[in-house]
């Protein structure tokens, strides 16, 4: 079973990060981090680094702009 840090990344970089992409395939960092109330340098950790662990506060920031719990988010990723 992989680890939790690397199944919340993958869900975020595979269902959020996707409406966040220039054609060239980069990433809009800037404009996913303030549409999800983070600071611009965790967005890029998400992706670069998808063994970030990121804090319990920042998912749910993250899940709050999103219109979900942190239950329901943890529903989504069967965890």
């Amino acid at each position: 079973m992989k680890e939790l840090k690397f199944v919340i990344n993958q869900y975020i970089i595979d269902n959020w990060f996707r409406d966040y992409k220039y054609p060239n395939g980069k990433y809009k960092y800037t404009e996913f981090a303030k549409d999800h109330y983070i600071e611009e340098k965790l967005a890029r950790k998400i992706v670069s680094s998808k063994g970030y662990a990121m804090t319990t506060e920042t998912l749910e920031k993250i899940c709050n702009a999103r219109d979900l719990t942190l239950e329901e988010f943890f529903r989504l990723i069967k965890r």
